[in-house]
């Protein structure tokens, strides 16, 4: 191997990292201009790589794209590497061949790089997971959002406990789950008999529901739209058709389908609906027990 060989194979490898550079910002860049549209009922199922619609979804794009700028040199690299070594070693090349039976620079080399870059990965990736993993504090200040999930052969049920709203998802997408844009959804699931699992993928989140224990999961919805998924869990023989349908709308729609819903506001919410829906709108407010035992004395 003569020095120009090893020039070339040091000008192969930056090439290789600039590619996988390319390759992680290209991925970056792919999601905005494929899907810059709403997604509606109609439009096919969007997913976390393409169109992501929710913060977690966003983490994790951004992780797989760090993830594709770290090991795709080792990708682009051995191709390469492989392609020139078979055009520039060959027999009337080099009658020749050097015979070197070890290299102990190289070998510390492919050993330690292997490892940093397995460090380089997992440390973002255990951040992004730390992320979904931890439900964000809300401040005395901001509603917060809690949907209990019940996964039961084969729909979704849902409750919203806060304001006494109950619905079931058939899988027909007539009847979809409606939540607020830009607030924290804490969803607690379970299941009445198998296990499921609890998956829409533009929010980037799946989570188990099964029965006997309650597995709790958060996301924060980012865009509006018509947002689908399905069980993720083998549950028996209508499994395929367990989808789950997301209306995520701005926040003001979200109580106005609450109150038509038959729910009843919180008093500590009163105020805050009121200034969303407008003035003149009757609140249906939810009466505390001590005040219904009150009212009943009378």
């Amino acid at each position: 191997m003569t020095k120009a060989d090893v020039r070339n194979l040091i000008i192969i490898w930056v090439a290789s990292f600039a590619l996988a550079a390319l390759a992680g910002w290209g991925f970056l860049m792919w999601a905005p201009a494929t899907n810059p549209v709403v997604p509606t009922a109609e439009t096919p199922t969007t997913h976390w790589v393409t169109a992501p619609a929710s913060t977690t979804a966003e983490q994790v794009r951004r992780n797989t794209a760090w993830t594709i700028t770290v090991i795709f040199p080792f990708l682009f690299g051995p191709l390469i590497t492989l392609g020139y070594v078979i055009w520039r070693f060959t027999k009337p090349k080099n009658p020749v061949p050097d015979r070197v039976e070890e290299n102990v620079p190289l070998e510390v080399f492919w050993t330690l790089v292997p490892a940093v870059i397995l460090v380089a990965m997992a440390v973002p990736s255990y951040q992004v997971i730390q992320y979904m993993d931890r439900t964000p504090e809300w401040s005395d200040d901001d509603p917060h959002y809690v949907v209990d999930v019940v996964g039961r052969q084969f729909d979704w049920f849902y409750s919203f406990p806060k304001y006494g709203v109950e619905m079931v998802d058939d899988g027909t997408g007539d009847n979809p789950l409606v939540l607020p844009v830009n607030r924290v959804i804490l969803m607690n699931g379970r299941s009445t008999d198998v296990n499921h699992a609890w998956w829409v993928p533009a929010f980037g989140i799946k989570f188990d529901v099964i029965p006997g224990r309650i597995n709790p999961a958060w996301f924060r919805p980012t865009r509006e739209g018509f947002f689908k998924g399905q069980c993720a869990e083998l549950c028996g023989a209508l499994h395929a058709l367990m989808f789950i349908h997301v209306k995520v709308v701005p926040e003001a729609e979200f109580f106005e389908w609450i109150i038509e819903q038959g729910g009843e506001i919180p008093p500590e919410e009163q105020e805050f609906v009121e200034r969303l829906l407008g003035e003149g709108r009757e609140i249906p407010v939810r009466q505390d027990q001590e005040e219904v035992a009150l009212a009943g004395s009378d």
